[in-house]
């Protein structure tokens, strides 16, 4: 499980409370014992980033009372954190906590339903995430992903390998290209080798040259569909990953081709969970 560090923390918190709580300290009400509790409201929500929370409230010595794993599935109008200790500190963490737990839920809730769609008409599918994250909240983004069920389709550049036109460019024939390509994979043979396709005669011709799995960029659903049929005929030990403009308005209708995998940037793109908080005197 991702996990943020101290520091990573640490920075968070420093963004909302840069130089002490004003107002909280002016009301001298610092050394006063509280509670602080999180629930859901309306909706059910995967929940997300609860150890960090829980993290962040030990650096500081409040109590947890309460605290549910990232993953679990929320039903409305119940309590999943629940903290208690003095007020100023309470308040100090207050935003922060529930900025990061607003965000991090939203994204995981908006995953796992798009994973419950897609897999009531293609029960194996895999909902992969890109690299087109929110800038600085990738490690956030990516717990929250897996929180809801999904899977980070790349980390980032350094632990896999997608082959993109941007690269076959730098070949002036496809005979060049396959050479190369037939060196890459043999120089990295724990890999799998993923290429980008944009239409069906790319996708066989990538496949005989021994792609492991496809991506097919941007195809419309009927063609979608016709390529998953020839392609799983002729090259069935080929994985098949579907992507662009992928979301909940129509990820059932890409679920229905029968892809393996689709990969999509929309979870980043979540409203934020909808997450009620509670401070009180004790």
């Amino acid at each position: 499980m991702i996990l943020l560090t101290d520091n990573e923390l640490e920075l968070l918190l420093h963004e909302d409370v840069p130089f002490g709580d004003l107002t909280t300290s002016s009301f001298a009400i610092n050394q006063q014992r509280a509670r602080m509790t999180f629930a859901t409201r309306e909706e059910p929500l995967v929940i997300s980033c609860t150890e960090e929370a829980v993290k962040l409230c030990k650096m500081y010595g409040l109590d947890i009372e309460k605290s549910v794993p990232s993953g679990t599935l929320i039903s409305s109008k119940t309590v999943f954190f629940e903290v208690q200790g003095e007020a100023g500190t309470i308040h100090r963490l207050w935003k922060t906590i529930q900025n990061l737990l607003d965000y991090a839920s939203g994204v995981a809730t908006y995953t796992y339903q798009l994973l419950s769609t897609a897999r009531l008409v293609n029960p194996d599918i895999i909902i992969a995430t890109t690299r087109k994250t929110i800038p600085f909240t990738k490690k956030i983004a990516i717990k929250a992903v897996e929180s809801g069920g999904g899977v980070a389709h790349r980390l980032g550049l350094s632990e896999s390998i997608l082959i993109f036109e941007y690269h076959r460019v730098f070949f002036p024939t496809d005979e060049l290209f396959r050479q190369a390509f037939l060196k890459v994979k043999k120089a990295n043979p724990e890999k799998k080798i993923v290429m980008e396709a944009e239409h069906i005669e790319e996708a066989l011709k990538f496949a005989a040259f021994g792609a492991d799995n496809l991506q097919l960029e941007k195809f419309s659903l009927d063609k979608l569909k016709d390529a998953v049929t020839i392609l799983r005929t002729e090259f069935p030990h080929i994985k098949l990953m579907a992507t662009g403009g992928i979301n909940a308005k129509n990820i059932k209708e890409y679920a229905q081709t029968r892809v393996d995998v689709i990969v999509t940037s929309s979870p980043y793109n979540a409203s934020p969970a909808d997450i009620k908080v509670r401070i009180e005197p004790l």
